[in-house]
């Protein structure tokens, strides 16, 4: 090899190395872009996930003043029925009473019947 061939070798490997450093640092330009994109993404994700969690505390603290108000009505129509009974009449059959009287218990037994009716 001349001098002149092993100068265009160089020169190209020199180009080549030059072209390599700037395809990397875009690539990792390119990788900090994606990664900050994620980061947003996941974030909104896991804002939507709170609030749904928020969600279903808020139906459950609901549930359960519905579950009081259920045994506070339970107990006074119960107390109604056997006034009317002393009375000598015979009314219609109470409505279920509730099986447990934990939320965790009337809730888990209300899945029950809505799964048994296909509701859910």
């Amino acid at each position: 090899m001349n001098g002149d061939s092993v100068g265009r070798l160089m020169e190209i490997v020199l180009q080549m190395k030059i072209n390599l450093v700037h395809v990397t640092e875009t690539l990792q330009q390119q990788t900090y872009e994606i990664r900050d994109q994620l980061g947003i993404i996941f974030e909104k994700e896991k804002s939507a996930l709170d609030d749904c969690l928020h969600g279903i505390d808020d139906k459950l603290t609901e549930c359960s003043v519905y579950v009081e108000d259920y045994k506070r009505l339970y107990a006074e129509l119960a107390s109604m029925r056997d006034k009317l009974v002393q009375l000598g009449a015979e009314p219609s059959s109470l409505p279920a009473a509730l099986p447990a009287d934990q939320l965790e218990g009337v809730v888990a037994w209300r899945l029950q019947e809505l799964r048994a009716q296909g509701k859910i």
